[in-house]
């Protein structure tokens, strides 16, 4: 019986588990699972219990890129005008715009197109024992435009060339110098690196992420920010969240931040 290509949800307190389900194809992704992504995401983004998402795929294995058999109808789909969509571009959007944290777990198969998936959100937690290529060009194909503009800015134009020409799959040590992930963490530790940092984001001020996520955008993206860090400061000032934290540090106890209620 074969295994229906899908994309799991499960949400347990504040954090939603976005699993990729293709155990055939080592996670690579389909149409019907990049729509089912957008719909993950649309969903999760709009749900005021969920501050965190994690993104990761079954079996052991992260994602192996776009299923072959299936290139056409993810990359190069057409609408109804007969103009070219793009799914894996719109979803690796609709992971940056959600304004949740995310955090990709990766282990196993990262090839292709699961580095730009992975490096789409805003953490990457790898085992050590992580398998990474970048391989468009062992089939004629230019990597998608985000992927290829995110790489150069993590490894730098001339990492980014040899990466993505050769096709090489990369040491762990080399994954780990090259600063491909946020962290590389022994593979026995993995889960219970996982639980540390979401309990760490569980107990942090939720207005402080926020407000933190808005700034680093506006500084990657070199818009101009003075009117909003005026307004920002102005409402910073005052915040509930700051001043419940500053009170429990008095106490020596841990906050009740009101953002988080």
């Amino acid at each position: 019986m074969t295994h229906e290509a899908r994309v799991v949800v499960s949400i347990e307190q504040s954090t939603a588990t976005v699993l990729l389900d293709n155990p055939g194809q080592y996670n690579a992704l389909t149409k019907d699972m990049c729509l089912q992504l957008l719909g993950a995401f649309a969903s999760l983004a709009a749900d005021p219990t969920v501050a965190t998402i994690v993104v990761r795929g079954a079996n052991c294995s992260f994602c192996s890129g776009i299923a072959i058999d299936q290139m056409d109808r993810v990359l190069f789909d057409r609408d109804d005008r007969g103009e070219l969509i793009n799914h894996f571009d719109l979803v690796d959007r609709s992971i940056q715009n959600c304004g949740k944290t995310t955090i990709a777990v990766v282990e196993g198969n990262c090839f292709g197109g699961g580095w730009q998936l992975a490096a789409a959100c805003e953490m990457q937690l790898a085992s050590d024992q992580v398998r990474l290529a970048i391989t468009p060009a062992k089939i004629g194909l230019v990597f998608p435009r985000p992927g290829i503009e995110r790489l150069v800015r993590t490894v730098g134009e001339d990492r980014a060339k040899y990466l993505l020409y050769s096709g090489a799959r990369l040491s762990a040590e080399d994954i780990k110098n090259w600063g491909l992930f946020t962290l590389v963490v022994p593979h026995t530790e993995l889960e219970a690196r996982l639980g540390q940092l979401l309990s760490q984001l569980q107990a942090n001020s939720a207005y402080s992420i926020d407000r933190t996520r808005e700034a680093i955008a506006l500084a990657v993206n070199a818009e101009p920010s003075d009117d909003w860090w005026d307004s920002a400061w102005e409402e910073n000032a005052q915040n509930e969240d700051l001043a419940e934290g500053r009170e429990a540090f008095l106490q020596h106890r841990a906050p009740d931040f009101p953002s988080k209620k």
